[in-house]
């Protein structure tokens, strides 16, 4: 039973002292890419409504090849997706003819998947919108996420790892963590150290220089 209430004892004494090393650190934001960040693919995923008899049709076609579908030829030019770390959409550069609409001008545009309101298909007919990119990393190329260095607090050194220099070897005052709490165990105060504590009575007013006044006389109905 001894023994066990001395293990107790050290672990609570080295629990003291490790919270008594902590310091405040500071904390990298997550790495992001710019908000105009986009990566091209090398397939783009479409999809066709006939409005005649509501048939959808999807079709995959590689960048610079094109596709039919019954009299829709669709071209695909380009085709670039937002990268990791960015909210998904896709967009797409695309070329449509309708060989059974002539009076139909063709479209030649981009048309985005979170935004088909930007570039749509004038046709009464057919309804295209673009569903993703897929396919391999080509250009533009959103390349490696930027490195961002955790921010140095004051009066603190960043190890190597947060993308400082290490100093384990020095112990300058002035270099080293910033405790999270006193060294020492002494209670802290409540009260200000100087003073006391501030009354909340207000102070009795001055007293009057004048003459004081004399005493009530009897009422002579009450003798």
């Amino acid at each position: 039973m001894t023994n066990r209430f001395l293990l107790a004892g050290a672990a609570l004494l080295a629990l003291s002292v490790t919270s008594s090393a902590l310091a405040a650190v500071g904390v990298a934001p997550p790495a992001m890419y710019p908000a105009n960040t986009w990566q091209g693919r090398t397939q783009a995923v479409i999809r066709v409504l006939d409005r005649l008899d509501a048939h959808i049709e999807t079709l995959t076609i590689p960048v610079g090849a094109n596709a039919s579908y019954r009299t829709l030829s669709v071209a695909v030019e380009a085709c670039v997706s937002r990268p990791e770390t960015l909210p998904a959409d896709s967009g797409a550069l695309l070329h449509l003819r309708d060989s059974g609409d002539s009076a139909r001008p063709p479209f030649d545009g981009w048309m985005l998947q979170n935004e088909p309101s930007l570039g749509t298909y004038g046709s009464s007919l057919y309804d295209v919108r673009v569903v993703a990119c897929t396919g391999d990393r080509v250009a533009p190329d959103a390349g490696p996420l930027p490195v961002i260095k955790a921010p140095q607090l004051a009066g603190t050194t960043a190890t190597e790892d947060e993308g400082g220099t290490d100093q384990s070897g020095s112990s300058s005052s002035e270099g080293g963590a910033v405790p999270l709490a006193p060294d020492s165990h002494a209670p802290i105060p409540l009260a200000p150290p100087s003073g006391g504590a501030q009354s909340l009575v207000p102070p009795a007013p001055p007293a009057s220089a004048g003459p004081s006044l004399p005493p009530p006389a009897a009422d002579p109905g009450l003798e």
